[in-house]
């Protein structure tokens, strides 16, 4: 009884003076009705701004292919006379990667395409023909076909790997001089000034080219010193 007349108390309290008795113990305890919590507010979502420290760029590597320089023999070219049929050009291989950075220093790459752009041979006119030709020289008027212009060393049978057998079969000596077969062919008779008449009658592994070799029986005392001079085939 007396617990009842407490509620009935306490609840015209809260009617007349609800500022007097907490809101929790007013709804929850007096009143005994379940009040639910409002709903709180969210913030509106903000965006997340973030800075990657990779970077990707695509980079060209260009390569030159170097063009080929194709002779063609020419019958109505006089010899050792080129003429350049057709210019050609270099071709170029572009080679296109995908690279990662990071930080600013390269992290990896792969290749993505690979474009080529074909070279063009060079075609060169080399003459043929022979055209034979007079010259008046120290030793007398000679007869020649072929002028060379090549470095002339001088040698003997004391040389080393030498002897006094010459690769054909020839005594070595003065009038006969190491060739390289490929620019002059063996047992070809030249003219040599200063030297005289000669025989390619040798060969000698440091003679490539356009060098000769002239024969002495003492090269130590023929007076000969190495230089250029124009050979002339007859």
């Amino acid at each position: 009884m007396l617990k009842i007349l407490i509620t009935l108390a306490l609840g015209i309290l809260i009617l007349h003076y609800p500022n007097l008795i907490p809101q929790t113990l007013a709804d929850d305890q007096v009143l005994g009705t379940a009040v639910t919590s409002p709903e709180p507010v969210l913030e509106a979502p903000q965006p997340i701004h973030t800075t990657s420290r990779f970077e990707t760029k695509l980079v060209d590597v260009k390569i030159k292919i170097p063009r080929q320089i194709v002779k063609k023999d020419d019958p109505d070219l006089e010899i050792d006379n080129d003429t350049i049929a057709q210019e050609g050009k270099d071709g170029l291989r572009t080679e296109t990667y995908t690279v990662l950075y990071y930080e600013g220093q390269e992290y990896s790459r792969e290749l993505t395409t690979v474009a080529i752009d074909p070279p063009q041979d060079q075609i060169v006119n080399h003459g043929t023909k022979i055209v034979w030709r007079t010259i008046d020289t120290a030793d007398g008027q000679i007869t020649y076909w072929r002028k060379l212009h090549v470095w002339a060393t001088q040698y003997d049978s004391h040389c080393l790997g030498c002897d006094n057998t010459t690769a054909i079969g020839m005594q070595q000596g003065k009038g006969v001089v190491a060739v390289d077969p490929s620019v002059i062919k063996l047992r070809s008779k030249l003219y040599i000034p200063g030297y005289g008449q000669a025989v390619a009658g040798d060969v000698g592994g440091a003679i490539q080219g356009n060098m000769i070799d002239v024969g002495f029986p003492d090269a130590h005392t023929s007076g000969w010193y190495s230089h250029y001079v124009d050979v002339y085939l007859e």
